[in-house]
């Protein structure tokens, strides 16, 4: 066998042959429900990460359109 084709062979390998499945995914409802502080917390961060850099582009619209 040529050696590219051995170099090529042994790269391809593991993903053609894919190892055991990863335990520590768990699916279904949570085992401890989140409580209201926490809610409160995840959703006004994800708040701040979507809305956040959106907010200060239009409230520095002004410094965007001067050209100096």
């Amino acid at each position: 066998m040529q050696p590219a084709a051995r170099l090529v062979r042994s790269l391809l390998r593991p993903t053609a042959r894919p190892g055991p499945a990863r335990r520590g995914i768990i699916s279904g409802p949570p085992q401890q429900p989140l409580g209201a502080g926490e809610s409160v917390v995840g959703f006004a961060a994800m708040f701040a990460a979507c809305l956040g850099p959106a907010a200060w582009v239009l409230a520095h619209l002004d410094d965007y359109k001067k050209r100096d």
